[in-house]
């Protein structure tokens, strides 16, 4: 038997030989050939255009294949495609900002001098109407500052940038110079103003000592009436997309520098100016498109335009934090969901508390439950009587989430320069027009500002009225309730409302055959009827409710059915909107004063998006008709601050909080001062037949109120 021979592959050496067919496959492989077969690969709508534009570019001779590519006869391979195509986007950049500078049109003026600057101002002086814009260094409006002016005289249509603090050796005016002779046109009401989220330019102005007057159109906002599903309201995105005028956005042309930066002047004033131009046209589109529903047009003008001073000033006003408080409570905090913390792996073992795959698996393990998921609401509270390990992670995680979210992060952002937090507000956060405040939940460093809207009660004790202020604080007593009750004419709940009467209770008598005494506050005759009554307004699905009162889905549904059996003109209601909406894709607000389009209805939607949109067109009526309330309602306690502050008396608009609007005033104030607020409160707009109703409290501390009563026995 022949003896076995092993056979040892030597790889090291075949490894020259293997690179050295590649090159000879790089090397007789044409660029044609390499781009053809780049195009052969997967590649996504962002690969297809860049493998374009780079091949582009090479045809063209703006760029070559990189050195030591070449030098090393290596294939044209994806990874430096996507190299070069950093350089091919910087050369695309520079190639349209020389554009701009080379066709900048006439109507577009550089002011360096103080001659042209006059030459401006007097054209400013014919003008009934300006567009207005600032450069800033950033979007803070509490740390950036002022980089440049533009403004644009609409009927003369020229559009001027005056720098003011560009790093250049170009010449500019100095700053406060331009303030002080912009000021009086800024300053004069009787010029109607224009801009694009003009709130931001009315802060930095602010900041130099301007109070802007006479803001009387914000594209922006107008966006946001005529459609509210618009995707981005960036103002080079809308004139792009409306007006068919190609504008790249800030950083696709500058990156991430500053304006102050940018120092070739004529290069900043061909991009800053097209804003007072474009902004301009964008207004003359809005307004002939608004012109075709009144009530919107007289409601944006009545309402929304004046709001954003509104806003302005309450932004303005800022809020004090109590550190000290702050920092003893986030210890406190800190003990008791560490002690939680060592209570649960006493339990369950340790386990990584945040990752909702290990929890699950070990709740699974260690309890013997079949948990789906380890959501808060939904899979733990309704078990959480059974487990007391189970409520110690609820606790656990609310305590973790006030500590994480609120303070330990809040009495950061306090500015150091105004010793205060301040607040960003979207007048038209939401898509019914209510109000939000901040990006998200969490409070959001990289504007320096808090969402309010989300402030939890235990959190709200860290802001204080300042020394000699209290913060005075009234709400509507059910706002959307009484808002379906005037869109239905509901008996039952129209007779609450006349007669003083809990109107959940009311609802519950009626529903369940019980007397109003059995259907009192804590009773589950009265927490089921709310809890259907708020299903209503808020959208709530029957699997929602089932999930609220811990009963099974079709229990839910039974209940609803029974509550909705004691209202028919509410059942006629919904099914009037499930039609309109059906029909027109839209339903509208109170006296039709905005819209709310619904555009999924139309696209052969499935039975549960059917559904959902009929569900939202109920909602959107009530929430957006609750909101137009509101802000009527804001502006009017915006303007009894000034009036006050004419008279010496320092009252300011301090916060609004889903349907609790607060003042921050001297405390000295008096019982016919706060009869004036109420008055606010109660009559500036007001829903048909139904009678509004506030409460009242006086805090020196967030969340810590005295009635009146109590306030002025002191």
């Amino acid at each position: 038997m022949a003896p076995k021979v092993k056979l040892t592959l030597n790889t090291e050496d075949a490894t020259p030989l293997t690179n050295a067919v590649k090159r000879k496959k790089a090397s007789n492989e044409t660029l044609a050939e390499a781009w053809q077969r780049l195009a052969s690969l997967k590649n996504n709508a962002t690969d297809q255009r860049m493998l374009a534009e780079v091949k582009a570019a090479m045809e063209d001779g703006k760029i070559g294949r990189e050195a030591d590519a070449v030098a090393g006869n290596k294939r044209l391979s994806k990874a430096e495609v996507k190299r070069l195509w950093v350089q091919v986007k910087e050369i695309h950049k520079q190639e349209v900002l020389d554009d701009m500078v080379a066709n900048m049109p006439n109507n577009y003026w550089l002011i360096q001098t103080v001659e042209r600057l006059d030459e401006f101002l007097a054209i400013l002086d014919d003008e009934d109407e300006a567009a207005f814009d600032v450069e800033t260094t950033g979007t803070n409006v509490w740390q950036d500052y002022l980089v440049g002016h533009v403004l644009g005289a609409v009927k003369a249509d020229i559009h001027a940038y005056i720098p003011v603090r560009h790093i250049t050796e170009e010449t500019q005016l100095d700053a406060d110079y331009v303030k002080e002779r912009l000021r009086p046109y800024y300053e004069n009401p009787k010029l109607k103003k224009v801009a694009h989220n003009g709130k931001f330019d009315m802060h930095m102005l602010d900041r130099e000592g301007i109070l802007l007057r006479g803001l009387n159109w914000d594209t922006q906002e107008a966006m946001k009436l005529l459609n509210e599903n618009e995707p981005r309201y960036a103002l080079k995105k809308l004139v792009t997309k409306y007006l068919n005028i190609p504008s790249l956005t800030y950083g696709e042309l500058f990156g991430k520098i500053g304006f102050q930066e940018v120092s070739s002047l004529i290069v900043a004033a061909s991009y800053a100016i097209k804003d007072s131009d474009v902004t301009i046209k964008l207004k003359e589109f809005q307004l002939k498109h608004m012109k075709r529903f009144p009530e919107i047009l007289e409601y944006y003008e009545r309402v929304e335009v004046p709001f954003i001073e509104t806003l302005f000033e309450m932004e303005t006003t800022g809020y004090e934090i109590d550190l000290d408080f702050a920092e003893r409570y986030a210890e406190d905090l800190c003990q008791k969901f560490e002690a939680l913390r060592s209570d649960i792996f006493t339990v369950i073992g340790e386990v990584d508390l945040d990752s909702p795959a290990q929890l699950k698996a070990t709740l699974n393990s260690c309890l013997g439950l079949k948990l789906e998921s380890t959501d808060a609401k939904k899979a733990l509270a309704p078990i959480a009587n059974d487990y007391p390990v189970i409520a110690d992670i609820l606790a656990y995680k609310k305590q973790v989430k006030l500590y994480s979210t609120y303070f330990n992060v809040i009495p950061d952002l306090v500015d150091k320069a105004t010793g205060k937090l301040h607040a960003n507000f979207n007048g038209n956060g939401t898509k019914t027009g209510r109000l939000s405040s901040g990006k998200d939940e969490e409070a959001t460093a990289k504007d320096g500002t808090v969402n309010l809207q989300n402030q939890p009660k235990p959190a709200r004790i860290m802001y204080l009225a300042p020394k000699g202020y209290a913060l005075v604080s009234g709400d509507w007593s059910q706002q959307e309730i009484r808002c379906l009750a005037y869109f239905t004419q509901e008996p039952v709940l129209l007779e609450a409302y006349r007669t003083g009467r809990d109107v959940y209770s009311s609802l519950a008598a009626e529903t369940f055959n019980k007397t109003y005494e059995e259907c009192g506050d804590g009773t589950t005759y009265r927490d089921a009827a709310k809890r259907v009554l708020l299903s209503i307004v808020y959208g709530t699905t029957k699997y929602g409710l089932s999930t609220q009162l811990k009963i099974d889905v079709s229990e839910a549904q039974i209940l609803i059915d029974k509550v909705m059996s004691t209202m028919p003109n509410v059942v006629a209601f919904i099914n009037e909107n499930n039609r309109t909406v059906a029909r027109k894709g839209y339903v509208s607000m109170d006296k039709n004063q905005r819209k709310r389009r619904l555009p999924a209805i139309k696209q052969n939607p499935s039975w549960s998006q059917r559904n959902r949109v009929y569900r939202q067109a109920t909602n959107a009526i009530i929430q957006g008709s609750a909101a137009i309330q509101s802000k009527i309602t804001m502006n009017a306690l915006a303007q009894l601050c000034r009036t006050k502050r004419s008279e010496g008396k320092d009252w300011r608009i301090w916060c609004t909080i889903h349907d609790e609007a607060i003042l921050q005033v001297p405390d000295n104030f008096t019982q016919d001062e706060l009869i004036e607020f109420e008055d606010i409160m109660l009559n500036s707009y007001v829903f048909g037949n139904v009678p509004n109703k506030t409460d009242i409290a006086i805090m020196r501390r967030w969340g810590e109120g005295v009635t009146k009563e109590e306030w002025f026995k002191k």
